[in-house]
């Protein structure tokens, strides 16, 4: 094989045998008796699992949409889907953020209305100070091109 194919080829052995660890004793009792391992079928009966109760988010076209917020207006993220920003779900949507930061074509100023709307709905103070230090440090980012020196608007906030 030439280096391009040999490289290609080594790759896939390289997933499949990562994959392959998932299903370890599967593969061994294959292995061990072939005609007889597709024969034995079990039935396993399945519990359902409690689900966690979720709160559902708004999607757009829907009834959810008209009592989602008090002046009937919703925050719609990428895919047009509705955001709705919880607790629980500060540090999932920092985390983004953070992401985010540096990229080309990120929209600094739409990150930092998430932020002001995450710090409105923080609970805990450690929540707080994380969204705090993410605001800070966007803010910052937001006037790092050609300006020298921050708005005074800005800064005061």
């Amino acid at each position: 094989m030439n280096a391009i194919n040999t490289r290609g080829f080594n790759a896939i052995r390289q997933k499949v045998k990562k994959h392959n660890r998932e299903f370890q004793r599967e593969i061994d009792a294959y292995r061990e008796n072939k005609e007889e391992y597709m024969r034995e079928v079990e039935e396993v009966e399945v519990v359902p699992k409690e689900k966690k109760k979720k709160t559902k988010v708004p999607q757009i076209g829907t009834e959810l949409v008209d009592n989602s917020t008090e002046d009937g207006f919703i925050t719609v993220g990428a895919g047009g889907k509705a955001v709705l920003y919880t607790a629980e779900g500060i540090l999932k949507h920092l985390r983004a953020i953070v992401e985010q930061r540096g990229r080309k074509n990120a929209d600094k100023v739409d990150h930092i209305r998430t932020l002001e709307k995450l710090l409105d709905v923080s609970v805990t103070d450690y929540q707080r100070v994380r969204v705090l230090l993410t605001l800070i440090s966007t803010r910052f980012d937001l006037t790092s091109g050609t300006a020298s020196h921050m708005t005074q608007e800005q800064w005061k906030l």
